[in-house]
């Protein structure tokens, strides 16, 4: 015979002080849980959504990233050599020569700093990168003092609007026009501006690139591509824009793996908490409890009954947690990388994934501080109980 539900919510109304102690400690570790969860999957979601593997982007072998490296005039000219590469519409093999710079600009919502990366490109990357979709204005002129910026830059950082000017240099004292506002799929690109490659080169009186990314013509001969780059013929490193944009993402796999060791301690801790509001609990209602088996409830009808009101305890408390956790989702942050030292605007999201992983370890938080108590509970001696009261 099980007790009725009522029961255990009048026993949580009767603790307040001690249920609310514990309710909160649990909706913090849930909400913490879901925030670090939801920046994890934001970061993953828009590096994974970035590039294809039709694409390689070949770098300077020892750099970490494009912002690290350095392809003299006469490397990047042995690349377009390599196997398997498509043909634009001009018969000229898609191959796009890319120079990465950083910029500081000031947020929109608080003011701060961001290091925004601005890249350098020639038209062939409108064919190498058919992601890139012109969404407002137009695109650049080859030659001119013009840009485009990526729409989550322009939704997150200020002097990015249409015909707006910004400026960008060596020395600061070139003036770049806004012309147009893309999309990239929702990837990393979003977060970059893109200006014509020459004349960005001698605003920063750089001639070199940083990369080259070429598009193939299947993506099933990625590997014997890049095989031939990194063979003597050209001695460059090459990866799929997917290996790529993953090794990226290395920091911030880092990140979450000494966060969740943290949240894990968190979640030690609540246990604890629900354990001790549960001991003092037991040792309150020992009359009552060999009342209940006076009266012929079984000793699992006591265990069942303690850990039903502990996870009701955190049951709500993860609905308060998860509740909080909502009023970031959707909102958009970046992220900077010390990879590339320039910062990856994503988006907090509360998936339903993210609701079931939270739910199931405040369920395991509940069951875990209620389990020795409630088994304290059901082996109170009937007697022995009623003479102490």
């Amino acid at each position: 015979m099980a007790l009725p539900l009522y029961y255990n919510w009048r026993n949580l109304a009767r603790r307040k002080l001690s249920t609310l102690l514990t309710f909160v400690v649990v909706a913090v570790v849930v909400l913490v849980l879901a925030v670090l969860l939801s920046f994890a999957t934001g970061i993953r979601e828009s590096l994974a959504a970035t590039g294809t593997s039709r694409n390689i982007i070949v770098i300077k072998p020892g750099a970490t990233s494009e912002s690290t490296s350095i392809l003299l005039p006469d490397e990047a000219a042995r690349i377009p050599q390599a196997p398997h590469i498509a043909l634009g519409p001009d018969g000229q093999p898609l191959v796009s020569r890319e120079l990465c710079v950083q910029t500081s600009i000031p947020r929109k919502h608080n003011g701060g700093m961001a290091n925004v990366a601005v890249r350098g490109v020639d038209d062939a990357a409108f064919e190498v990168h058919r992601e890139v979709r012109i969404v407002e204005g137009r695109r650049f002129n080859q030659g001119a003092l013009e840009i485009i910026v990526g729409k989550a830059a322009a939704e997150r950082y200020q002097m990015l609007e249409q015909g707006q000017e910004l400026e960008l240099g060596r020395l600061g004292n070139r003036m770049f026009k806004v012309v147009g506002v893309f999309e990239a799929g929702g990837g990393a690109l979003e977060s970059e501006i893109w200006a014509p490659r020459t004349v960005l080169a001698d605003a920063y009186d750089r001639r070199f690139s940083s990369s080259a990314v070429l598009a193939l013509t299947d993506a099933g001969h990625a590997a014997e591509t890049i095989e031939y780059i990194r063979g003597p013929s050209v001695e460059l490193e090459a990866k799929t824009e997917p290996d790529y944009y993953d090794e990226l993402s290395k920091t911030t796999r880092e990140i979450v793996v000494l966060t969740t060791i943290l949240i894990s301690i968190m979640a030690v801790g609540a246990i604890f908490a629900v354990a001790n509001t549960m001991y003092s609990a037991v040792d309150g209602r020992r009359r009552e409890i060999a009342m209940l088996r006076a009266i012929g409830f079984s000793r699992r009808s006591i265990l069942l009954a303690f850990v039903i009101e502990s996870v009701l305890i955190c049951f709500l408390a993860c609905a308060a947690g998860l509740a909080g956790s909502l009023f970031v989702s959707g909102s958009r942050r970046d992220f900077l990388s010390e990879t590339t030292w320039t910062v990856l605007a994503y988006e907090l999201e509360i998936t339903p994934v993210i609701l079931a992983v939270a739910l199931a370890t405040a369920l395991l938080v509940g069951v875990c501080g209620a389990l020795a108590p409630a088994l304290k509970a059901s082996r109170t001696r009937i007697i022995e109980a009623l003479r102490k009261a």
